[in-house]
């Protein structure tokens, strides 16, 4: 964490040069008001992690933001970001732990992102019905990836329901990312296999399917990786799945062929 002593004078150095900042990733609390300054950002990437009331960026206007990626906000303030952009946004990124705003970060993006073509998004049950209205809405939508960091947070079997009825054409780009304590195939396979299955007349997709995190001994996740694969490998052969990653590391958001390293097993 920097000190206010070194974050000002560098935030007044920025507002001197705002005109010209196109870019940015910023992991500090701003201690000026340099985002009012910054009207031709055209990427952000900013973490809130350990810092407190954000709520100055509800007011911010990005008119010409196109990358957005954001941690450990209030989904509210967030919703407030999105909303003063004016429609040039192409990707989001945003992992919370908690949804506060009874879906309104969701319609948020739907009601302003009208050109979204990439979404990671930390995804609730209380939330997929809005859900729903952002696949309706989103007709440009290439790829997807849903996040999930705590037990039960998705229904998967629902939220397979809501991707099979109302997936645009465009998507077939696909991630999901769960944590799981006790199992390496926390999604139900079953309810995957439905999902797979109505997706044979539709382009086929890029899948990655992993979890974050598990007390699994080598075996026991061996052994799961090999039911999980298998699985995979079928619809793989049937044309309906065009390439799966059953290990997600060392790929960036929105990335589903080349790894910028690489693992030793996958």
């Amino acid at each position: 964490m920097f000190a206010k002593s070194i974050i000002r004078p560098l935030e007044e150095l920025l507002i001197k040069c705002a005109d010209t900042i196109q870019y940015l990733r910023i992991d500090w609390k701003p201690v000026t008001k340099l985002f009012s300054y910054l009207v031709n950002l055209l990427s952000l990437e900013i973490n809130a992690f350990g810092h407190k009331n954000w709520n100055h960026l509800e007011k911010i206007s990005l008119p010409l933001l196109k990358y957005l990626k954001a941690q450990f906000f209030s989904s509210n303030i967030l919703a407030s970001l999105i909303e003063n952009t004016k429609g040039n946004l192409i990707e989001i990124s945003i992992i919370y732990d908690r949804s506060d705003d009874e879906g309104r970060l969701i319609q948020a993006i739907y009601q302003n992102c009208p050109n979204l073509n990439y979404l990671k998004l930390s995804l609730f049950n209380e939330n997929i019905s809005e859900f729903e209205n952002l696949l309706i809405n989103c007709r440009i939508l290439n790829g997807l990836e849903i996040y999930s960091t705590h037990e039960d947070q998705i229904n998967w079997k629902i939220l397979f329901e809501v991707l099979t009825r109302s997936a645009p054409i465009s998507l077939f780009k696909f991630k999901f990312i769960y944590f799981s304590i006790d199992s390496y195939l926390k999604i139900d396979l079953e309810s995957l296999s439905l999902f797979l299955d109505n997706w044979k007349d539709r382009r086929s997709m890029l899948l990655q399917i992993f979890s974050l995190g598990d007390v699994l001994n080598v075996e026991q996740k061996r052994q799961h990786l090999l039911k999980l694969k298998d699985f995979l490998q079928k619809y793989k052969t049937k044309g309906v799945i065009k390439n799966y990653v059953t290990d997600g590391m060392g790929f960036e958001d929105f990335e589903w062929i080349q790894r910028k390293f690489h693992m030793l097993y996958d």
